[in-house]
């Protein structure tokens, strides 16, 4: 993925994004668009955090990962606000970002060509 990604007109990748630094997923998302054509999506589930913190269940499952990501997993790696992710996007030409949210954990990200 840090050399190249197959083409197509929509590419999925789950927790992905997520476990590199900000530079890394500047390369493979740099490929992916590369790769997509015009309209095509990539489509990624990752952890997003809240541009706030707080007390609910959503926020306090998505820190303890952050937590998991930089100690145990990967220690470059890091959770994300929507607005990183879509920095992180619209700095390697995606034009379009839409995010949803499936359940406390794991947003859907959206980026299209």
């Amino acid at each position: 993925m840090f050399k190249s990604i197959p083409q197509g007109d929509a590419i999925f990748m789950k927790w992905v994004l997520t476990t590199w630094t900000d530079d890394e997923i500047k390369k493979i998302m740099q490929n992916c668009y590369n790769s997509l054509p015009e309209g095509g999506k990539l489509i990624a589930c990752e952890p997003v955090l809240p541009e706030n913190s707080d007390d609910s269940h959503r926020t306090r499952a998505l820190l303890e990962g952050d937590i998991f990501v930089m100690t145990i997993y990967r220690a470059k790696g890091k959770h994300r606000t929507e607005e990183q992710f879509r920095q992180l996007a619209v700095s390697v030409g995606f034009p379009s970002f839409r995010a949803f949210h499936v359940d406390h954990f794991y947003t859907v990200l959206e980026f299209k060509k």
